[in-house]
């Protein structure tokens, strides 16, 4: 039930669960990215229809949807603790009220009153571009800090090659085994949630002899890219899109690829990991593949050992962004964790 939360002159801010068609549409017409890479997410309707428990936040003047924030709840694991968790989705801004310090107001106002409503043990997150300095200031001043770095990681192929090995879980027992695998893979990281993990049945894997290799979620993502930073950007944007060979890893006006979570490997078989997404790709007729994780994360770090990811490695090689945190009712010894144990990153939320 929409709710008046305060007015303030002529604005108004509500509440209400679910994402209402007219903010859906607000959001079909509004780009992401401010300092960085400006994009448009092509797949962002369907992708609100599968939010986590959304709740809407509205910023409206004369019944006017001037701005908008969507915030997620879902039980995470924290080192396997269980916990609420509240984290925003999407924070947005008509071009009118851009600059004038109102969305600034609203949403640390929102962040407040997120806050305000939870008596249990619960998380609050938003992950924040590093050079988006505003935001970063906005959702500072609604009490989160900076707890981690989330880096970007890039995987393609110009030609990758078919790998018939490559198995979907599409049964009962092939989920149930591979959900115990990824809870014991992912014990000691925080923020845990496999709320998308057989999303579609889209999740698959290498076998042998009865033992998982390697396996991930795929999400399949179309973004057009509108402007990216700096004379290089603008060089990319113009250039780019009609060099023969680099045009399939990384195509700005199509930016066509896979996103990936709910990564496993076994110790020391990235080898089994990189056939799995070659043979993926190949799969989906694509040449990139896009993921994120942690950047002390022991498994980013196999990958780096290993490398080999490809030339879309030069396009991501600097993306990263803050995860930053709030918490409430939580005990030293769980702040500390949280503070210091690599995060668990669904693909779903950063696409």
């Amino acid at each position: 039930m929409k709710q008046l939360l305060y007015s303030e002159g002529d604005y108004k801010v509500y509440r209400e669960p679910g994402v209402n068609p007219e903010a859906i549409e607000f959001l079909l017409h509004t780009e992401i990215g401010s300092t960085g890479p400006v994009y448009a997410h092509l797949d962002k309707e369907e992708h609100i229809m599968h939010l986590s428990n959304p709740t809407l936040f509205s910023l409206k003047k004369d019944k006017k949807l001037l701005g908008m924030a969507v915030f997620c709840n879902v039980t995470v694991l924290l080192r396997q603790i269980p916990i609420t968790c509240h984290y925003i989705r999407y924070f947005s801004a008509s071009g009118e009220i851009r600059g004038k310090g109102l969305m600034k107001k609203f949403g640390e106002r929102a962040m407040t009153l997120i806050r305000e409503k939870e008596t249990r043990k619960t998380i609050f997150y938003a992950s924040v571009e590093k050079k988006n300095y505003s935001s970063f200031k906005v959702v500072s001043n609604a009490g989160y800090k900076p707890i981690r770095q989330v880096d970007t990681v890039g995987f393609s192929r110009f030609f990758p090659r078919s790998k018939p090995c490559i198995k979907k879980a599409d049964t009962p027992e092939a989920k149930e085994k591979i959900l115990a695998l990824l809870k014991e893979y992912y014990k000691n990281h925080s923020l845990v949630q496999f709320e998308k993990i057989f999303f579609n049945n889209d999740f698959y894997f290498i076998e042998e002899n009865g033992e998982i290799l390697a396996g991930c979620q795929i999400h399949r993502i179309h973004w057009k890219i509108l402007n990216m930073p700096g004379l290089s950007g603008k060089v990319i944007l113009k250039v780019v899109p009609h060099l023969p060979l680099i045009h399939r890893v990384f195509n700005p006006k199509k930016f066509d690829f896979l996103a990936l979570e709910g990564i496993y490997f076994k110790p020391g078989g990235v080898k089994h990991f990189y056939a799995l997404l070659e043979g993926l790709l190949h799969r989906e007729g694509l040449n990139t593949a896009l993921f994120w994780l942690d950047s002390q994360c022991p498994i980013y770090q196999q990958l780096k050992d290993y490398g080999r990811f490809g030339f879309i490695r030069s396009f991501t090689r600097d993306a990263g962004t803050h995860l930053m945190a709030s918490w409430k009712n939580l005990s030293f010894e769980e702040i500390k964790l949280l503070e210091e144990s690599p995060v668990y990153v669904s693909a779903f939320d950063f696409t």
